[in-house]
């Protein structure tokens, strides 16, 4: 998955920080699991690790362990 595909399934922008992507990472997550959708979650989840990748890369906002 690329960056830009992870931000359009989280729907943060560049300008984003750590807690706002978590933020919406949780708010989707958690509606995602009440209809049920473990597909959906994946593709959330997966698109967290993406950027979680990137911003330790680029040593923004340090994603917590």
């Amino acid at each position: 998955m690329t960056e830009q595909e992870a931000r359009q399934i989280l729907g943060v922008s560049e300008n984003s920080t750590w807690e706002e992507i978590v933020q919406r990472y949780d708010n989707l997550f958690e509606r995602n699991a009440k209809s049920g959708s473990f597909y959906l979650q994946s593709k959330v989840h997966r698109a967290k690790e993406c950027l979680e990748t990137v911003y330790q890369k680029n040593k923004q906002d340090e994603p917590p362990n």
